[in-house]
This record gives C-alpha cells, sequence and structure tokens, in this order.
C-alpha cells in the first residue's frame, strides 16, 4: 500500500506529504525528506529511484517543472513507478510555474488535488445507497420484459419453496455405529452419515460433533442435509459449562441466517483458544469444528490441525492445504509484476497435476467410482483432488490476469484452465462426489476470470463461440445453485463472477436468461446493511464488494436500460467505480480487468455527459490506464489486450475537446498494441484491430 506521498519543491521543501497512515506520518516524513533530498539530488528529469527504507520501498522521481513526487510504498512498486510519472506529468499539465523552492497556496491546493485520490482510508458512500440507487431502476426495467420476469419469479419460487428431507430420513432411519465408526466417516468425507450415526450418542461431544457433522452437509453438494431444526434441539440440549455449547449454538444459527460472521467469528476465535491437541477419539472429533476456511486466520493453529489429522484424514489435511495455497496465489495476485512471483508454485503443481487428474479420472467414472466407494475411499479421493484443481487453476488463472506472461503464453494458460473446467471438472459436477461449496465458489471465480481474459484474446468466429461457452458456464453455476439451493450455505460469490462476466457480454451485446437469474438472486441475497458496517472497519472487503456490485450492475444497465433513461445512474456508478480503482491503487491492489470494463462503460455513456464530467472521468480513466500498463513498450502484450476500450474512449475526447494531445496518446498506442498481435503471432486479431482503428494511421 501506499504509505505516504508526496511533491516537494527546490531543496526538498514540502508542498503536500499525505499520509494513509496517520500515526506514522509524522513520526517518517522527516527522514524521508532528508533521503528524498539525496536522491533528487542525483536525478534527471523524468528518471524513477527507488531506495529500501526500512521495511517498504522510498520511490522517487522529478517533473519536467523541477518537482520532487515522492511515495512510500510497501508493494506493487513497479505500478507504483508509474502512478509517480503519471502525477509528475499533472504536475507539469498543471498551471503550476517551475519549482523554484517557494510553497504558496496555490501548490498545496494543486498538488493536493492531484495526489489526494490516491490516498484514501475508506471509499465514500453508504453501501445501501449506492446498491439501491443502481438495482431498483433495474429491476424495474426487467419486470417490464416477460421472459426475464419470469426468470425473477422463478427465482421468488426456488427461494419460498420448502426443502425436501427424505434422503436425510432414510439415512437417519438406517443409521447405525459407534462413535468410532462416526468419526471414520467424517474422515474419509461422508459426514451425512457420519451426522446421523453421531445423533445416535448422548455425550456432548457427540452431540457437538453431530451438530459440525450436520453444518458441513449445508456446505456441500451431493449430501443429505439434516433439517437445521434438528442441529438447533441438539445444540440447545448441550450443558452450558461445555467449553464448545456456545460454537455449536452459534454454528447452527449462522447456517440459519441468524448469526452474523462477527459473532461466528468470534465463538471460532475462543474455540481455538480453548481446544488441546489430544490424541483421542473426543478430540479427534472435537477437532471437527474447525474444518473452515478460517482456520488459517489464527497463526500456526491450522499447521498444528493439519498435523493432527496426518494420516487419519485426507480430507482434512487436503481442506486445510488448499485455503492456506490459495491465501499465497491471491496475496501476489494483484502486485506481482516478474515471473518469478509465481514460478515455485507452478513447479510444484506441475510436478503433481498428472496424478490429480488421475485422481479425477477415477471418480468420475461411475464404475470406478462405485469400487472406491466400497473401500471408503472415493469421496476422500474425489474432494483431495478437486481441492488441488482448485488451487491450480486459481494459479493458471492469476498468471493469465498478471502482466508477467506475454498473450501467446497467456491464451495457452486460458485454454488449459477452460479444458480444466470441460474435460474435468463439469464430470465432478455430474459425478456422486460430495464438493465443498468454498472449492466450488473457488473454481467458479478463477473460471469467470479465465472467460473473461479469452474474451480480450479472442476475435471473430472464435470470439462467437466463446460466449456461448461462458453463457453455458453461468448455466452450470444455476444448476447447481438450484439442486442445492436447499442446503444452507451452499451459496457462492455471485457478484464475483458476474462482476469478470457480466462486462464481456456487455461488450459482445449478448444477454442469456441465466445472467439475469443469477442476477437477480445475487442482489436477492445481498446483505446491504452487514456489507455497509465494514464501512470503516474493513474497508477491503468494503471496496471488493462496493467494486463487484458496481461493475456487475452497470454492465448489465448499458443493456437494459434506453440509452438516455440510464444516463444519469451510469454516471453515478462511473464515479463510484472510479473512486474504487483509485482507493484499491492506494493499497497495492491492481484491478486491471475492472479498469479495463470500467473505461468500456464509460465510452457508452460519454455522449450523455457535459464536458465537465466528461473530462474529469477521462483524466482519471486514462491516468488509472497507463498506471496498469506500466511501460506502454516493455509490457507491449499488456497494452494491446487493454487498447480496445482506451482508445475507443481516446477517440471521443479528441473529438469532443479537440486537443491533438488525446489523438497523439491513441496513435502511439495504437501502433504498439498492433505491432504486439502481429508480434505474438494473432494475425486475425491484428487485421481487425487495424481495420477498426484505421483512422488512427
Amino acid at each position: 500500500m501506499i504509505r505516504l506521498i508526496g511533491v516537494l519543491t527546490q531543496g526538498g521543501v514540502p508542498i503536500k506529504v499525505q499520509s494513509s497512515v496517520d500515526t506514522e506520518g509524522d513520526l517518517i516524513v522527516g527522514p524521508l525528506i532528508e533521503a528524498t533530498k539525496a536522491l533528487s539530488q542525483v536525478m534527471g528529469s523524468g528518471e524513477v529511484k527507488r531506495l529500501a527504507f526500512r521495511d517498504n520501498t522510498l520511490i522517487v522521481t522529478e517533473s519536467d517543472k523541477g518537482y520532487t513526487v515522492v511515495a512510500l510504498v510497501g508493494k506493487a512498486e513497479d505500478y507504483m513507478n508509474s502512478l509517480l510519472r503519471v502525477i509528475a506529468e499533472a504536475i507539469d499539465d498543471s498551471g503550476l510555474p517551475p519549482a523554484d523552492g517557494s510553497v504558496v497556496d496555490v501548490h498545496k491546493t494543486v498538488v493536493e488535488d492531484i495526489i489526494s485520490p490516491y490516498v484514501r482510508s475508506h471509499v465514500e458512500g453508504s453501501f445501501p445507497d449506492i446498491f439501491e440507487t443502481i438495482w431498483t431502476p433495474l429491476l424495474d426495467r426487467f419486470m417490464e420484459d416477460e421472459q426475464y420476469a419470469d426468470a425473477i419469479r422463478e427465482i421468488e419460487s426456488l427461494v419460498a419453496s420448502e426443502p425436501s428431507f427424505n434422503q436425510w430420513n432414510q439415512i437417519r432411519a438406517n443409521a447405525t455405529g459407534t462413535l468410532a465408526d462416526a468419526l471414520q466417516l467424517a474422515q474419509e468425507g461422508v459426514f451425512d452419515r457420519a451426522c446421523a450415526v453421531a445423533m445416535q450418542h448422548e455425550t456432548p461431544s457427540a452431540r457437538i460433533f453431530a451438530v459440525k457433522m450436520g453444518a458441513l452437509t449445508h456446505s456441500m453438494t451431493k449430501t443429505a442435509a439434516p433439517p437445521l431444526a434438528s442441529l438447533r434441539d441438539l445444540a440447545n440440549g448441550l450443558p452450558r459449562e461445555h467449553p464448545f455449547t456456545d460454537f455449536a449454538k452459534i454454528l447452527v444459527e449462522y447456517n440459519a441466517g441468524n448469526a452474523i460472521p462477527a459473532d461466528y467469528s468470534r465463538v471460532f476465535r475462543d474455540a481455538v483458544n480453548k481446544f488441546e491437541f489430544v490424541n483421542d477419539e473426543e478430540h479427534l472429533m472435537l477437532g471437527f469444528l474447525f474444518l473452515d476456511p478460517r482456520i488459517v486466520e489464527y497463526g500456526d493453529f491450522h499447521k498444528q490441525m493439519a498435523g493432527f489429522y496426518e494420516g487419519k484424514s485426507r480430507v482434512f489435511g487436503a481442506f486445510i492445504d488448499a485455503i492456506e495455497e490459495r491465501g499465497k496465489i491471491f496475496d501476489k495476485l494483484y502486485s506481482v509484476t516478474s515471473y518469478d512471483g509465481f514460478k515455485d508454485e507452478l513447479g510444484v503443481y506441475k510436478a503433481r497435476i498428472t496424478s490429480i487428474l488421475g485422481n479425477l479420472n477415477w471418480v468420475i467414472d461411475p464404475s470406478l467410482y462405485d469400487e472406491l466407494a466400497k473401500e471408503g475411499k472415493a469421496i476422500e479421493i474425489g474432494v483431495s483432488a478437486s481441492l488441488s484443481l482448485q488451487n491450480y487453476i486459481a494459479l493458471l488463472t492469476a498468471l493469465a490476469e498478471s502482466p508477467v506472461l506475454t498473450i501467446s503464453e497467456r491464451k495457452a494458460r486460458l485454454n488449459e484452465v477452460l479444458m480444466l473446467y470441460r474435460d474435468y471438472f463439469t464430470g465432478l459436477l455430474k459425478s456422486d462426489v460430495p464438493l465443498f461449496a468454498y472449492n466450488l465458489d473457488s473454481i467458479f471465480q478463477s473460471l469467470s476470470v479465465a472467460h473473461a481474459e479469452y474474451y480480450f484474446l479472442s476475435t471473430g468466429s472464435e470470439r462467437e463461440k466463446h460466449l456461448k461457452e461462458t453463457a453455458e458456464f453461468l448455466s452450470d453455476i444455476y444448476d447447481v445453485v438450484e439442486s442445492e439451493w436447499a442446503k444452507a450455505r451452499v451459496r457462492f460469490s455471485l457478484f464475483v463472477v458476474l462482476n469478470a462476466i457480466c462486462p464481456i457480454l456487455a461488450r459482445g451485446h449478448s444477454f442469456g436468461i441465466d445472467e439475469i437469474r443469477l442476477a437477480y438472486l445475487a442482489s436477492r441475497l445481498q446483505d446491504v446493511e452487514t456489507i455497509d458496517a465494514t464501512q470503516i472497519t474493513r474497508p477491503m472487503n468494503y471496496a471488493t464488494e462496493v467494486g463487484n456490485t458496481v461493475n456487475a450492475l452497470t454492465a448489465l444497465g448499458l443493456r437494459a436500460f434506453d440509452e438516455k433513461q440510464g444516463a444519469e445512474l451510469l454516471m453515478r456508478s462511473m464515479e463510484t467505480s472510479l473512486d474504487v480503482f483509485e482507493w484499491f491503487l492506494s493499497h497495492g491492489v491492481i484491478c486491471r480487468d475492472d479498469i479495463v470494463s470500467g473505461t468500456y462503460h464509460l465510452t457508452q455513456v460519454a455522449r450523455f455527459l457535459d464536458d465537465d464530467t466528461l473530462e474529469r472521468f477521462v483524466t482519471r480513466t486514462i491516468a488509472l490506464n497507463r498506471i496498469v500498463i506500466q511501460d506502454p513498450e516493455k509490457y507491449d502484450y499488456e497494452l494491446a489486450m487493454m487498447a480496445g476500450p482506451l482508445l475507443d474512449l481516446l477517440s471521443i475526447a479528441h473529438r469532443r475537446f479537440s486537443e491533438e494531445r488525446y489523438g497523439e496518446i491513441a496513435r502511439g498506442m495504437y501502433l504498439l498494441a498492433l505491432e504486439a498481435w502481429r508480434k505474438y503471432g494473432f494475425e486475425e486479431k491484428a487485421d481487425n484491430f487495424r481495420e477498426k482503428y484505421s483512422w488512427l494511421e
């Protein structure tokens, strides 16, 4: 993140130094300015210098007018280089005179206006207001179309439907066995039968174990889930003095939607502190309370738990490994600028992928699955392999989304991701293997990004085919939602998926019924008040929720509204999106695909904006694109991927404001992008690109 950013005039006199960490600003601004002075004395205009500064990096550049721009950052240093160059150019383009060591009010005002968007403590605006402003008129518009209205009524029927417990009742009626049998079933991943067997026993630990097993069935596909009322009865019958009674009670209510995430996190944390790693039946049962993605948030507790079940439960170990590895991948995703950042992880998975796919083939084949099930191995093999596949797909997608691969390499990775989903994961969806909702959610998020990335690389008939496959992917998600609706925790991050998919469907002028179903369901399930409460306490989560929701709904609005009808609403959503992109940038997170989508959205509403508003949006959007692209010659493939909407926007600005600088920027980017498409072997793409932007030659 950007810890400090500022501008100095000659002699190292600060004009404005702004901190995102208020308590540290005064403590380090003095040493920072002294270091900046030393660097600026050996720099020329336009140069960028970097210096390790405590646990961060000090980046300094000089503007043509002699002002020094400085930032202290914690990560994404290469992107921050680009940011400082953009700021330096904005200062040169402003009305400020050349630096002479003096600082007056006009210096402070101009500089603050330039740097303040990149140092934000949180995203402004109430989430309920942001959401309702866009969603309510959008829903009204959908209800005017009979086909879309029918799809919405289908969702309402699904939400109102009463769950059937016939399968569970049958398992419960036939359940027999000891607690050791129940524990063995749990260790194999057969949670519904483990729950049914444990329910026959009266000890508090057995009841708590049964509650957890029942909760797990509500978070997995292809399992028989008990009524939440039955689990509530078990929890309410526990002795008050048992150390995990509160956990069991809140777990049930959290599944039922009656307890907020903060309540569940509290009892989870308390349980972590109380748990003892005693290798006996009781503690092995209670340890399953921690089979939850939150387990990695408590120091080395997850490593201790993995060791506790080593040799006992392959499912538990694979689950913990998958969460930890996915976290590492996503820690790097939005800031890595070098292939070395992913090289180790990719090497590990490349060595394992043949075995992973072999295991998947075993459980996808019905006859082989039945044989493995008789040995108690089918579920643990399928679940373990699916979790490993999840992370391999996440890693390939992260590589494809980052600037470390050329477009030809990127397309190869994306083809692999789409193949793995098509040839293996869809087979898992159709098999009898239970899958964690967490696992499915991760796969669906990764695939949505892969579909979006592949759209940018495809053209002509290939692009048309890809859009159809994207629509089929949304259909897969809805099929799972519909078939597993009775499960309280089989819910997915639908706005994350729609944030990636809706913009490319908008660009492809496609509007499918499953897109409407998922958008309505996502909005129907959106807990706007809970999200709003995180604005200050968890700003990263808040910005993510706002960004995903607004970007997806804007893409829907472009197709749903009449042009003038939606212009004002979409203008507000654009303002919010730009705020979110800048906030993420200030925290070292680069939302490349969202910025590309936002650029396209702006081109679609530009003609309805007044000159001042359009110019303000154009300036901010071009700056964001330039920061993401970094060096257009070094990262020519990244420019090629992003060029279309950016060139359209520059063209609009050139015509609207009659300023040649927009045309010059567009012409330079066009030539580099065209050359890149040809350089990396995308001849058809290059031909279509040239035909569309021939006016720039």
